[in-house]
């Protein structure tokens, strides 16, 4: 009988990208269960402690996989002066990451990751509303907002492709009701032949639009506010008695 032994890693040779990169690998393949500090060890041919010598904590690990998600939805961008164009881009990035790799997106687009890549894309993001004319509090609130719709739409997307199953397919999801008294429910009845498959990629461009109809109304009425609170040439020049 031949006994098959597999080489384990040098102490310490493990690093933390590789980990990310590994724990990506059982996401994609294997969704949510797989990721364990066990089956990371296996798959890098060492032992759960090496793991935990780089991360503490399974939330740490998250925090890390969130961060380089946030470094391939960012890879190759290049900003312009249209902040239109600019966030529509950001959030494209992040629709299409959570559809390259569900499982991850699911469990961690909405992390705060504190970490390089996830500056980036703020900064990449308070950079197109300075450019819509947002700075300070304001922008700080619309970056929230912003990645808020963005992000969670794109995590719950990643959760739906990961979760696919019979009723449910990779480009949309299919709602049939069939109630005994149809009159019941009129506007859903008369709805029935496009509720029966919605296109996820139809739903996110709605989003993104109504966030920057909403944006340019914001901006529009923050400059109207600055405006107002200006001092008219008149009040300007009155010395106080």
């Amino acid at each position: 009988m031949t006994t098959v032994t597999h080489a384990r890693r040098k102490r310490g040779s493990i690093t933390r990208s590789e980990i990310v990169s590994a724990a990506l690998g059982l996401l994609d393949a294997e969704g949510e269960p797989a990721l364990t500090f066990a089956r990371l060890g296996a798959e890098l041919k060492s032992s759960p402690t090496a793991v935990y010598r780089h991360f503490a904590s399974r939330d740490e690990l998250l925090q890390a996989i969130a961060d380089h998600l946030d470094g391939i939805s960012l890879a190759g961008y290049q900003p312009t002066d249209d902040w239109r164009v600019d966030l529509e881009d950001l959030a494209w990035r992040a629709w299409h990451t959570a559809e390259a790799h569900p499982a991850a997106a699911a469990l961690t687009l909405t992390i705060v990751a504190n970490g390089m890549n996830e500056l980036r894309a703020v900064e990449w993001i308070l950079r197109a509303l300075a450019h819509a004319g947002l700075s300070g509090r304001p922008a700080v609130i619309q970056y929230q907002a912003y990645a808020n719709t963005v992000l969670g739409a794109a995590s719950a997307y990643g959760a739906r492709l990961a979760r696919a199953g019979s009723r449910e397919v990779a480009d949309g999801w299919i709602q049939v009701y069939t109630p005994t008294d149809p009159s019941l429910y009129p506007h859903a009845e008369a709805a029935k032949a496009d509720l029966a498959l919605v296109s996820y990629d139809e739903v996110f461009a709605a989003q993104v639009e109504m966030y920057m109809t909403a944006l340019e109304f914001t901006v529009s009425r923050h400059a109207s506010d600055a405006e107002h609170d200006q001092p008219t040439d008149a009040a300007a020049k009155t010395e106080p008695s």
